[in-house]
């Protein structure tokens, strides 16, 4: 047995660090061995060391650039790190440079694009490995989960029930099935199919979590809220902050009365969300609590105008409570149903001074309507393609006799920011915000706010002000089906889009209420 040999049986018995030894000595004998440092990425990353790993295969590409094995390795280990964005460039290279066609490159060269936010590229990568592999399950799998988020609802439904139907008792496929209903607001079907993937895989965390939206999309908020908590199963996409104690994470009023208690509340999702559940805060309050919250930074100067809230940014040490809960799971402690929701509003005021200021700012432009627009949230965010607009397609609103439009749009909005506007009929001063202080104080200063479903939208509705807001055909589970109207906002008026309309449609319908004199949100 050879050198080599020797060291491939240490790797395969386990024995990484005797590996590691052989391949040392043998590539100070054969210096620019490809081979002895693929064999040193392996036992590196047998023993703990995936990063160490990662050099020696890089290095291990470096003087072999003509062979494909280093570089799918690369790859592959990058993926399991769950490092795409790195590992995109590698799969590219393979794909372009070695003419790598099998299947798991196909699978996880698009893995890596939908990863990066190229949902195009990815959904051309998944059709390739089907072209190629007709009844390849996960490519199905893969290609349903992105079709829907730009925006092909039924492209998603039709390639869900073909991997169902090659592998009916996988998790996976019929998870995604449940999905793909989910998304078309088939919402009694997605139920079931979503319960039927936990049957086969109990607590799988995508099932448990679509299973949740689907109660609460329905209005089942009881089952949902209960359902939901299974987020935080899924450790990959959740986090707990740094000072989470399981022991003082907080059991909700009835098993663990708070009167008394210091407690803190913690952001962990969205900036819309965390607008939209402080509201639970004057719950704790009203039961006696001292409660503190720690939320993103853009939000503390706003959220600490509500009387008794102490905010803090993420990271800090000095925070001392008796318990914490996360602000999600509030809903659940509280028992809150589509009966009961604490919709009061406002429960969000802007800064007096800072109003007075921007009422001045604004003055040129008494004697108009004054109207607010965002046409975009997160691009991060998995549904923005089906949530967001087009600025373009808003442009008739510019139009509208008597109304004066204020942009709301912090940030570019990327590719929906698709035209430049007149300077005069979308007023832009969203250069002067600091944080979500300065946009309260000036949407206050607004007669109506029409927008996409971004933070935008929950803040003008706990601020009480009329709301007008565009939906996709797929909303988000806490604008419920078939209603114009929202629970949780009084103000809020909703415009929903269906299934294969227009965008120009649905903000027809818009300028036609806009265009009536006296209007109610």
């Amino acid at each position: 047995m050879n050198p080599l040999e020797q060291a491939a049986a240490l790797l395969a018995g386990g024995r990484f660090h005797e590996a590691l030894a052989l391949y040392g000595q043998l590539l100070q004998r054969e210096p620019a061995s490809a081979e002895a440092r693929q064999g040193l990425a392996q036992a590196c990353a047998g023993a703990g060391d995936a990063w160490a790993a990662v050099a020696w295969l890089n290095d291990a590409c470096r003087v072999a650039p003509t062979d494909p094995a280093p570089a799918h390795r690369l790859a592959e280990l990058l993926l399991n790190l769950k490092q795409h964005d790195q590992a995109l460039p590698v799969y590219q290279r393979l794909y372009d440079q070695f003419n790598a066609r099998d299947r798991a490159t196909l699978l996880h060269y698009g893995f890596c694009l939908e990863h990066t936010g190229d949902l195009d590229g990815a959904v051309r990568l998944y059709r390739e490995a089907i072209a190629q592999e007709p009844d390849f399950m996960e490519a199905h799998v893969d290609l349903a989960g992105v079709l829907w988020r730009v925006e092909d609802h039924a492209g998603a439904l039709a390639h869900a029930r073909r991997a169902a139907a090659i592998a009916p008792q996988h998790p996976y496929a019929v998870r995604i099935l449940g999905t793909a209903l989910l998304h078309m607001n088939q919402l009694d079907e997605a139920q079931a199919q979503l319960r039927r993937a936990l049957e086969l895989q109990p607590g799988f965390p995508l099932a448990a979590v679509d299973l949740s939206l689907a109660q609460l999309l329905a209005g089942q908020l009881a089952e949902g809220w209960a359902q939901y908590s299974a987020r935080w199963s899924d450790t990959v996409r959740m986090a707990r902050p740094r000072f989470y104690n399981p022991a003082l994470e907080w059991q909700g009023p009835q098993r663990q009365p708070i009167k008394g208690k210091r407690i803190i509340v913690y952001a962990e999702q969205g900036l819309g969300d965390v607008i939209h559940f402080i509201r639970y805060v004057r719950l704790l309050q009203a039961d006696g609590a001292s409660v503190v919250a720690v939320v993103q930074p853009e939000l503390v100067t706003l959220l600490e105008g509500m009387p008794g809230l102490q905010c803090f940014k993420p990271g800090a040490d000095d925070v001392v409570a008796d318990c914490h809960v996360a602000l999600l799971d509030l809903p659940m402690h509280y028992g809150t149903t589509l009966a009961n929701i604490p919709a009061e509003v406002p429960y969000l005021q802007a800064q007096a001074a800072k109003v007075a200021q921007w009422r001045e700012r604004l003055k040129p432009w008494d004697g108009r309507r004054k109207v607010g627009i965002a046409w975009a949230g997160s691009p991060t965010q998995v549904n923005n393609r089906n949530r967001s607009m087009p600025l373009s397609a808003l442009a008739p609103l510019l139009d509208v006799k008597g109304v004066q439009c204020f942009s709301l749009q912090k940030g570019l909005g990327g590719a929906f920011t698709d035209m430049t506007p007149d300077a005069n009929a979308l007023v832009d001063l969203t250069g002067e915000w600091r944080d979500f202080s300065d946009s309260a104080a000036m949407i206050e200063c607004l007669d109506l706010v029409i927008t996409v479903d971004s933070a935008v939208a929950h803040l003008a509705g706990a601020l009480g002000k009329p709301v007008w807001m565009l939906l996709g055909p797929n909303p988000d589970w806490r604008w419920l089906l078939g209603r114009e109207d929202s629970p949780w906002y009084p103000t809020m008026r909703l415009f929903r889009r269906g299934f294969g309309e227009e965008r120009e449609v649905q903000v027809g319908r818009v300028v036609k209420a806009l265009a009536v004199p006296l209007y109610t949100p």
